[in-house]
């Protein structure tokens, strides 16, 4: 019972019992010392009465006063050296202590120093044995990550319940929405789906470990995936499933294009064909057919001749448009065209630098250049062979430039009616040119001479180094199968976010500026599933705001408005905890706007200002500066006062004090809530 008591008092209230314990006791004393001294001398009652009063009073205010002094000096920095070992030791934090808050404590403060460095050492000595000992897991994980994550087809490996727990990025690329911990359905018709599954299932219990094909729509309808699914069986236990796909749109579009095509060329030679053979039935039977009526059949068989030929010259046309969309190309930059060209030994050229990216297929362009220059130089009558790109609104110009004798544009299409590679067999420089619905020209003036290609500008494309440690985990706590608040805080997928906005009153006519969030699943923080927009506020964004977080009303005016953005936000934050840095103010913005944006943020909320509160009660410091000094955290100067660069500090520290709860037995969502809803009326006293 006592042991049970300790523990819900505070050390600082034990003390402050402890003093005023001292104080009654003293007051007790000196009472029971003049009674007895009456009983002994006698005399007047008065005198005794106000001797102890004055003697009571004053032992009181001596107690009261050395119990402030002591919980100044004592409590509260022993609570501040506590509080600082106990976030080095769960929170992996190495700063060191400050021993200024104890130093009326003598020795203690260089002690518990003393312990955070043997600490800090013990933790850097584990990490290097660990590192020693993984180092060749850590070769086969980036070997499988390079393998994985560039495979051409999108992949992704579900758990048994259908929650994603790796994909690639071409799954990133084809599904924009996925993430880890989704549901497959979230991203995926589930129909198909299921169905292959279902066979998988049957498979698998007779004993056959099969793929299983599918054919499924995006769940926003605007891709049609192919692709197979494939059971993960460990000790006769289905642990998941592994889909294979591709984007089948442009096959499925082109099959009903051809479809069509057939369809209309049939209709369209059939009348034709039947009216021909009509009169010419009508012609070798009637042979005393007057010379007007039988050259009034010839006129007719003539027109549907040239219908028929008109028929099939559009249909040729509609095909070789169709063929042409199905050429494979990829986004490829300029520069590596350039240096293919110039790879050729036989070749002498130069080329200016461009950071511009064409969609072709870039050997077959890179061998068009290359037969250009050889025909070129064939007379020697031209030299200076120079590369440049051109940028021309949607397009990027290729341009390939030279001194000397102009070439027209009869010798460069006979040049280009060849063969271009052994590798293409007999497809020619025309024929790429009419797969990529582009031309070729030459102009110049006087000795300067230019051939044109255009071809369709592309973006730049993920380069396979670019780091997304956050692909796969395979992890994942189970399924849910309790309520919310009783779930274990470690199951649990939280959204941490921050606003920026025009103001700081909601409800007087502020608005929404910016909107940043971060997944964050098993603890870990996925940087590469974030979600970023500027807002259109619908009305001027106040110099004083734009001077805190440096949004202007030209940043935002092409920005969609907080009925779109809401609703992505909304997606982004499905089935997870919202956590931000002083939530309610973040999220009065977004309840204000639940009827325009139709969706209702009824997610539970944690707010790190609480949180902070109860975990660092000594202290009436809890912005969000001070709890990444206290925890280490390094926010960029250029980064604090931005909606993505608050956002990714709040999540460094909400993961350090999940382990901070942990260490005080809040293990579950109720109780982190709880905690919060303790310290509502100290947060209102507290600086945020």
């Amino acid at each position: 019972m006592t042991l049970r008591l300790t523990r819900r008092l505070g050390l600082r209230l034990r003390f402050a019992l402890f003093f005023a314990a001292l104080g009654l006791g003293g007051v007790g004393l000196i009472g029971a010392g003049l009674w007895f001294g009456y009983l002994r001398g006698g005399g007047p009652v008065d005198g005794y009465v106000i001797g102890g009063m004055i003697a009571a009073l004053g032992v009181l205010g001596l107690s009261a006063w050395i119990g402030l002094l002591f919980d100044e000096n004592v409590a509260r920095p022993i609570l501040a050296l506590a509080s600082d070992l106990t976030t080095r030791a769960r929170a992996d934090v190495d700063l060191q202590i400050d021993e200024g808050q104890a130093k009326h404590l003598g020795t203690l403060a260089p002690a518990a120093n003393a312990i955070n460095a043997a600490l800090s050492e013990a933790r850097a000595a584990r990490a290097r044995a660990v590192a020693r000992e993984t180092a060749r897991i850590a070769r086969e994980k980036a070997l499988f990550e390079a393998l994985f994550r560039d495979l051409g087809e999108g992949a992704v490996v579900a758990t048994p319940d259908n929650r994603v727990m790796l994909y690639n990025r071409m799954a990133q690329e084809l599904l924009p929405r996925i993430g880890l911990d989704r549901p497959l359905d979230a991203v995926l018709r589930p129909e198909p789906v299921a169905d292959a599954l279902r066979r998988v299932e049957e498979a698998r219990i007779k004993g056959r470990a099969t793929a299983e094909t599918f054919l499924a729509a995006s769940a926003d309808g605007r891709r049609f995936l192919q692709g197979r699914v494939t059971p993960i069986v460990s000790d006769e236990e289905l642990s998941g499933h592994v889909l294979i796909f591709r984007d089948a749109t442009d096959d499925l579009r082109a099959h009903a294009e051809q479809a069509h095509l057939f369809n209309t060329l049939l209709e369209g030679v059939r009348r034709p064909a039947g009216t021909i053979a009509a009169l010419l039935d009508v012609l070798e039977t009637g042979g005393d057919l007057p010379p007007e009526a039988r050259a009034g059949f010839r006129k007719g068989i003539s027109e549907e001749i040239a219908r028929l030929f008109k028929v099939i010259d559009s249909t040729a046309a509609e095909q070789a448009a169709a063929t042409s969309r199905r050429w494979p190309v990829s986004a490829v930059a300029v520069s590596h065209i350039f240096d293919a060209v110039r790879a050729r030994k036989a070749l002498s050229v130069t080329a200016t630098p461009s950071d511009a990216m064409v969609a072709c297929d870039g050997f077959a362009m890179a061998a068009l250049l290359s037969r250009l220059i050889e025909r070129l130089s064939e007379s020697g009558t031209r030299e200076g062979f120079a590369l440049a790109a051109e940028g021309e609104g949607a397009e990027t110009r290729l341009v390939l430039g030279w001194q000397g004798e102009v070439a027209t544009d009869g010798e460069i299409m006979g040049w280009l009616s060849a063969p271009l590679s052994p590798a293409y067999g007999h497809y020619s420089g025309r024929d790429a040119l009419d797969a990529h619905q582009s031309t070729i020209w030459a102009e110049g003036q006087g000795r300067s001479h230019r051939i044109v290609l255009p071809l369709p500008s592309a973006s730049a494309p993920l380069a396979p180094g670019d780091p997304r440690p956050e692909f796969y985990d395979f992890n994942l706590p189970p399924a849910p199968n309790a309520e919310v608040a009783a779930r274990d805080l470690s199951e649990l997928s939280f959204v941490v976010f921050d606003t920026e906005t025009t103001g700081l009153s909601p409800r007087g006519g502020d608005e929404i500026v910016q909107i940043a969030g971060l997944r964050i699943v098993n603890g870990r923080i996925l940087r590469g599933e974030t979600f970023d927009s500027l807002v259109n506020p619908g009305r001027p964004i106040p110099p004083a705001s734009t001077r805190v977080h440096h949004i202007t009303d030209a940043m935002v005016e092409g920005a969609p408005d907080i009925r779109d953005v809401g609703r992505r936000f909304h997606d982004f934050c499905q089935g997870s905890v919202l956590v931000a840095h002083n939530a309610p103010f973040d999220l009065a913005f977004l309840r204000l706007k639940e009827d325009v944006i139709a969706r209702r943020f009824d997610n539970p909320v944690l707010c790190t200002v609480l949180m902070s509160a109860g975990l660092f009660g000594h202290t009436g410091q809890h912005t969000l500066d001070a709890l990444c000094a206290r925890f280490g955290i390094t926010i960029p100067a250029q980064a604090r006062h931005t909606a993505m660069g608050d956002t990714v500090a709040t999540a460094e520290v909400f993961v350090r004090m999940l382990a901070l709860l942990r260490d005080r037995g809040v293990t579950t969502l109720g109780g982190a809530i709880a905690e919060e809803g303790r310290m509502t009326k100290i947060r209102k006293a507290q600086a945020y």
